[in-house]
């Protein structure tokens, strides 16, 4: 079963989404059949879902109506058909017979490595007699502790050999999962949409996470110069859609693994600081000796851009990059 990426893009209305959910979509597109970045994978297929695709027909009497505008609102998720959204996100990932939950993760090789480490530790830990029991008379404590001694001293000698053994472990650990990702292909599924992140399986699913903010006036500027179908009524922006916009990112916005994106920056810097996360997403998992010749390359010569000087891989936030407004 092939393994999929996938990126998750919500936000506020006209924050920025779509543009960078299709400049993505095109760029691995781009990329399709040739290794990624050096890494041992290989872009197989693309696939972008938009949730604004499954709003509900105007006519569907599962829409709620604000009485004092006389119109629908558009800003729940009643007004969407999520259950065909699943069902489609399904179809592309596992086939047509399949639910979201058996999915083939792209974390899972990323897993499996972390448990050889466990295992690794445990095989320490129980050889080096931290998991004896204690003595239970005089005469077995005094040679317990003869052997706590003498393990003490046998342990100074060998933690060189320990250390070069536990190195020479996680190096053939490592080549395993290289061994195993070898022409493997990665797809891609990029699923944008103002309340993805609202809905918890697609929360789950996606890998990496984008939010888009705006605030107040630059949203509603942005949004009087747009045409919908149907169209805006007068303070529908005031007494739905912002309102309504706080209300859903209150629910996600303490999330940790979120990206937080600021929709006035331009699409082009956006584009490049979310591209330098997905290759430190990859660079993460690449964890293969740096003499090996599908070893990563260094950051600035992977796709000829260099890292934002103010972006922090351990800041979410990044609020010199991309901040989000207080």
């Amino acid at each position: 079963m092939p393994q999929w990426l996938v990126i998750g893009i919500s936000g506020v209305t006209c924050g920025g989404k779509t543009t960078l959910a299709h400049s993505l979509r095109d760029y691995f597109k781009g990329l399709r059949n040739a290794p990624l970045w050096n890494t041992p994978y290989t872009i197989g297929d693309v696939q972008l879902i938009s949730q604004d695709d499954y709003f509900l027909p105007v006519d569907d009497r599962r829409h709620k109506r604000v009485d004092k505008l006389n119109a629908i609102n558009f800003e729940l998720i009643t007004s969407l058909d999520t259950k065909q959204m699943l069902t489609d996100i399904a179809h592309i990932i596992n086939g047509p017979t399949e639910q979201i939950a058996n999915y083939a993760n792209f974390e899972h090789y990323a897993m499996q490595y972390q448990q050889q480490q466990q295992l690794q530790q445990q095989h320490y830990q129980l050889h080096n007699g931290k998991h004896l029991p204690p003595a239970a008379t005089a005469a077995a404590a005094y040679q317990y502790q003869q052997q706590q001694l003498q393990q003490h001293h046998q342990q100074l000698h060998h933690t060189h050999r320990q250390h070069h053994a536990d190195h020479l472990m996680r190096l053939n650990i490592n080549a395993q999962i290289a061994a195993q990702l070898r022409d493997k292909k990665i797809n891609v599924l990029l699923i944008e949409g103002f309340m993805i992140f609202n809905q918890p399986e697609l929360l789950a699913l996606c890998n990496l996470k984008y939010h888009f903010h705006l605030p107040y006036e630059k949203c509603y500027q942005r949004r009087m110069q747009r045409t919908y179908d149907p169209p805006d009524v007068t303070g529908y922006f005031e007494l739905c859609v912002w309102p309504h916009y706080e209300k859903n990112f209150a629910e996600y916005r303490d999330c940790k693994d979120i990206t937080f994106l600021n929709g006035e920056i331009s699409k082009e810097k956006i584009f490049k600081f979310v591209l330098q996360r997905i290759v430190h997403y990859f660079e993460e998992r690449c964890d293969v000796p740096t003499a090996s010749p599908i070893a990563c390359p260094p950051q600035q010569k992977r796709f000829g851009m260099l890292y934002m000087a103010s972006a922090s891989s351990n800041n979410n936030h990044l609020h010199t990059a991309c901040p989000m407004e207080q």
